[in-house]
């Protein structure tokens, strides 16, 4: 009997053995004790990028099991970052998608993203994700697309100008707000090259008509793509000329209230007026129908009664004539700082240019319509920027190499 008992004995604390290392093989996952965290670079580039919505997950690739977290990207001084608690280390498959707002050469801008990251090991001493948004780019932005200065002609053979307008495209892979961006034609001429006193060509723009897009901000959406019709009238032109085209579908017109009552503006009242801060001539503003200016888009950085005060060009240069030289100043003109320039375009003829009023950061070439000085081939053509295999406009800052020139317009097409 004692030794059947010893026997029984023996055999319950062997089954309690193994029934207690069962037990402590299996304690469960390991739980971070502090929070884990996931750090959002973005892109190169932007300013003021803040997050709009979000959600993040971490999912574990070997339970399935996942940590979410909405609307939870906080801007931190060390950059954006998401945290979750009481997260198992693991390998992780990490997901995030949202939407961000931005500025980028001053111009407001927003887009979704969507980044992946798989296989990312979390541990109580890695408890901490680095992440990089690149699933966009919001390199190109505003470009000029098109600029159709030169008119057209009656059937009679007479010049008709109000058919002109100029063409902005979003040359991004992002959404951009057109809010206060202006058109503006300068003062000076590439076919006359003075020594103007004080020379502000270096850094500065002298403008002879500033027309802006008006907007709050986020008021003018443009698409990737999309592009921005300016119309120098926006109405059917083929009720007053068979041979031009119908502008009364643009995006934005340009409007005068004239001084001279012999000079009355029509007024679109379907397409919204451009806002005027400032324009040359009292009546109503055309421009350079043989394409000697330049012609820009800016991002208007000031207000419009403190751009009128601190900003009127004050110069003079000496014109010299059958031999003789002349003082002359500069008149109803102001300036625009280069580094408000979106995108500009020297424009010329070939018989009558002299240099380029732009800069050559901003422009090192120039194109044309028509190559003398009265060429009467130059109606109804326009300068159109190139575009690559993948449809994006080519911009390197050389007019001359970007545009094709003495182009079909794209209304007459």
């Amino acid at each position: 009997m004692k030794k059947k008992s010893l026997f029984w004995s023996l055999m319950m604390l062997l089954a309690m053995g193994t029934t207690m290392t069962s037990c402590s093989s299996d304690d469960g996952p390991v739980i971070i004790n502090e929070p884990v965290t996931l750090t959002i670079d973005m892109p190169l580039g932007l300013d003021n990028v803040e997050v709009l919505s979000d959600q993040t997950s971490l999912t574990d690739v070997n339970t399935g099991e996942v940590y979410v977290a909405t609307n939870a990207i906080q801007k931190t001084v060390n950059g954006f970052v998401v945290s979750f608690e009481d997260v198992a280390e693991g390998t992780y498959n990490v997901q995030s998608e949202g939407e961000i707002s931005f500025t980028v050469n001053g111009v407001a801008g927003s887009t979704k993203f969507d980044f992946k990251q798989e296989n990312v090991a979390i541990s109580t001493k890695s408890p901490a994700v680095r992440a990089t948004i690149n699933t966009f780019t919001a390199k190109g932005g505003f470009v000029i697309s098109e600029i159709f200065f030169t008119g057209t002609t009656t059937p009679e053979g007479k010049q008709y100008s109000n058919d002109q307008y100029i063409k902005i495209t979003n040359n991004s892979d992002v959404t951009l707000y057109a809010d206060s961006l202006a058109f503006v034609e300068s003062s000076f001429l590439s076919t006359n090259n003075y020594a103007y006193e004080p020379d502000i060509n270096a850094d500065t723009m002298a403008v002879a008509a500033v027309y802006m897009i008006p907007g709050t901000g986020k008021s003018v959406p443009v698409e990737p793509g999309q592009t921005l019709t300016l119309a120098v009238n926006a109405i059917n032109h083929t009720e007053g000329n068979a041979n031009s085209f119908d502008l009364s579908g643009a995006d934005f017109e340009f409007y005068d209230v004239s001084s001279n009552p012999n000079y009355n503006d029509v007024d679109n009242e379907k397409v919204t007026n451009l806002d005027k801060w400032f324009c040359y001539t009292a009546t109503l503003y055309t421009m350079h129908n043989r394409g000697f200016k330049a012609m820009a888009i800016v991002k208007m950085q000031e207000n419009k009664d403190t751009w009128l005060e601190k900003y009127v060009y004050d110069g003079k240069y000496i014109m010299t004539f059958n031999g003789n030289s002349y003082e002359m100043k500069v008149n109803n003109t102001y300036k625009i700082p280069m580094k408000w320039v979106i995108d500009g375009v020297n424009l010329s003829v070939e018989e009558e240019w002299q240099w380029n009023v732009l800069p050559a950061n901003i422009d090192n070439g120039w194109t044309y319509c028509g190559r003398t000085l009265n060429d009467k081939s130059r109606y109804s053509k326009a300068v159109i920027r190139k575009q690559d295999s993948d449809g994006k406009y080519i911009d390197t800052n050389n007019s001359t190499n970007d545009f094709e020139a003495e182009a079909v317009p794209s209304m007459l097409k």
